[in-house]
């Protein structure tokens, strides 16, 4: 399955414009020939920013619903198969469903983890092995028991071959699609983000059941690796140079969205995810209690560590897997429209008081804050994907795009490749947003900045209401 797939979320929504059809600039499809490449030739493979299952089909929306009905029939069999149809991502290729009368048998992959399931038709037992204890160790499984009360649904368990796993298990007349999806999540995600954790603290776990993750290429990784160093050098080299006082709000906009590109263009998991989370509650959490300049300095020393990861170690973090829960939640329209809007108002005294990098870091903020916090739907995080391609050229062109959409040396925007991406993104998921429209003419390519202003207004203001 090629990149543009993946990135537009090829599955049930309405086709997208192909070579033989164009769209007009207020994102109308016409039967225009175009010959021309896909705008992002060269990435085949290469996720950005973070899984959303905010994103499902109208056809997928429909499977929730039969579960629900069917459940309430007592018909159990065709319950669970229309849940287990809404969990699958045919994108991702995340779940299999076996049915065979009232029993059945089930996978779903979560990242690092996968969830292994069956049912007999009474009881319903789903299970995911954390890592193998080869010596009993008292810190390990107090770290597991003080999860435990933490836990709604599911619990930690050791088996019989000393393997730490993650139970959750219902009799089938209680498993409500509600309870039977929120069961299930929290299993993944908390499995997904457990074994990581106790592998890199206790070295005597042995790691299980990773066979599912496909490893960068030594090119690949090279090049995330490079540039994760470089933005960071790059960040802590521009706070130098500003006064730690009066440049406080700009130096945590700096700090914050370091954080926020790197959780979107390299997508980190295990334990540099959780230090990525954690640099990002410095600043957050203590609000509070904690001046803005001693935050700052917590977040600029934790970022200064991060140097100091070895390229093995990032390698350890940074790998390609599937996933079928978000590990956030969606976040309100008008919170997300806020956010970029806010982002955009404020940068804009950077300008006045010429310092266009700042004002570059502020537009950028926005729109990747709400990737960070929110499970944002598909059709935003794919035309995040294109204003990042614009305003980090140089990344995409390393990582192998073929058709930059924007020339660094030149200042120069490719404006008909941007178009036809933003083409591909929206026609995707006409079908699920009848009322969404993206008009080109209110795309300013005047500079860099005009263009990051213009294009994330407009996305913050598409209208996303769905098909009923």
């Amino acid at each position: 399955m090629g990149w543009l797939d993946k990135l537009f979320g090829k599955n049930e929504q309405a086709p997208a414009p192909t070579v033989s059809q164009s769209t007009d600039n207020k994102g109308h499809v016409s039967s225009e020939a175009s010959a021309i490449a896909a705008p992002f030739t060269g990435l085949d493979g290469i996720r950005f920013g973070r899984y959303s299952d905010n994103n499902k089909s109208y056809k997928k929306t429909q499977s929730w619903y039969i579960a629900e009905d069917r459940f309430k029939e007592k018909n159990y069999p065709e319950a669970f198969a229309a849940l287990f149809d809404y969990l699958r991502d045919d994108v991702e290729d995340n779940v299999r469903f076996r049915p065979d009368g009232r029993n059945f048998t089930f996978d779903i992959v979560q990242g690092s983890k996968m969830v292994t399931g069956e049912c007999d038709g009474e009881k319903l037992v789903a299970r995911v092995p954390l890592a193998v204890m080869e010596t009993p160790a008292t810190a390990v499984m107090r770290r597991l028991l003080d999860m435990n009360f933490s836990l709604y649904y599911s619990r930690n368990a050791l088996d019989d071959q000393n393997t730490l796993c993650m139970i959750f298990d219902t009799e089938v007349t209680s498993a409500s699609p509600n309870k039977l999806y929120y069961g299930l999540r929290e299993l993944a995600t908390k499995a997904d983000r457990q074994d990581d954790l106790l592998l890199a603290d206790f070295s005597s776990l042995k790691p299980i059941g990773t066979e599912h993750i496909q490893q960068l290429s030594e090119q690949e990784l090279d090049i995330k690796y490079n540039w994760f160093r470089k933005w960071i050098q790059d960040t802590l080299n521009a706070i130098s140079e500003l006064n730690q006082d009066s440049f406080s709000g700009s130096i945590a906009y700096l700090m914050l969205t370091l954080v926020y590109r790197i959780d979107f263009l390299i997508t980190p998991e295990a334990k540099l995810l959780s230090q990525m989370e954690q640099i990002h509650s410095l600043y957050w959490d203590k609000k509070e209690e904690v001046t803005l300049v001693e935050r700052n300095q917590l977040m600029k020393e934790a970022a200064r560590k991060l140097l100091d990861i070895t390229r093995e170690e990032f390698a350890a973090s940074v790998y390609r897997s599937k996933s079928t829960f978000a590990i956030s939640a969606p976040g309100p329209a008008d919170k997300i429209r806020e956010h970029v809007l806010n982002g955009n108002s404020d940068s804009r005294w950077y300008v006045d008081n010429k310092y266009p990098a700042l004002a570059l870091v502020l537009n950028e903020y926005g729109v990747m804050y709400n990737q960070f916090i929110y499970s944002m739907p598909r059709v935003i995080t794919d035309l995040t994907t294109i204003y990042m391609a614009v305003m980090h050229a140089g990344y995409f062109a390393d990582m192998g795009m073929q058709q930059p959409l924007y020339d660094t040396a030149s200042s120069e925007f490719n404006k008909e490749a941007i178009r036809r991406a933003i083409n591909e993104a929206v026609g995707r998921y006409a079908d699920k947003f009848p009322e969404m429209k993206w008009n080109h003419d209110k795309i300013s390519y005047n500079s860099l900045y005009d263009f990051g202003v213009s294009f994330t207004e407009q996305m913050a203001n598409l209208n996303l209401e769905t098909k009923r």
